[in-house]
């Protein structure tokens, strides 16, 4: 079998993460932990994981990031690396930045844009291409999560970094 990756793994435990969005969703409003992710794995040829962030409440963005680091130092787990939440726009971003751009299991930062109460063209304000500019001078990706009818927000944003 062909060695995979799995770029996109999600996992949260609600005793942990504060996540909006999963009120009332029947199928997705429960604990999602590595121990579930490693039976369901199993006999897939997925050998490594890319964690991606939850969209949890921003109170939580750290705790989220400490609870996956865990589990990338963990040889026993298949994750390998982080893309954890951030936002460009706060006015604690720089601080947020230096902080998790050192942990080595990170390799980018993604702010979901695609949520109803997103204002159209958020990613186009300065001060957000000038965060996601900042994203990359720290050697991180930029994961944009946006609506399809502004997909072509995403790329101009591209090219004004």
């Amino acid at each position: 079998m062909i060695p995979l990756i799995d770029t996109h793994q999600h996992l949260w435990d609600l005793s942990r993460l504060k996540l909006q969005w999963i009120k009332g969703r029947d199928l997705l409003e429960y604990d999602h932990l590595m121990q579930d992710y490693l039976k369901a794995k199993e006999g897939t040829g997925i050998e490594s994981t890319i964690y991606m962030e939850v969209d949890a409440d921003p109170n939580y963005w750290d705790r989220e990031v400490e609870d996956m680091t865990i589990h990338c130092k963990n040889i026993d787990t298949p994750m390998k690396a982080l893309v954890i939440p951030g936002d460009p726009l706060s006015n604690d971003f720089r601080i947020y930045l230096e902080k998790h751009s050192k942990n080595s299991f990170v390799k980018g930062i993604r702010r979901v844009l695609q949520i109803s109460e997103t204002e159209p063209g958020l990613c186009l304000k300065p001060d957000f291409i000038e965060g996601v500019r900042k994203i990359g001078q720290s050697g991180l990706l930029f994961v944009i999560c946006i609506r399809p009818a502004e997909l072509i927000d995403a790329v101009t944003l591209v090219k004004q970094c």
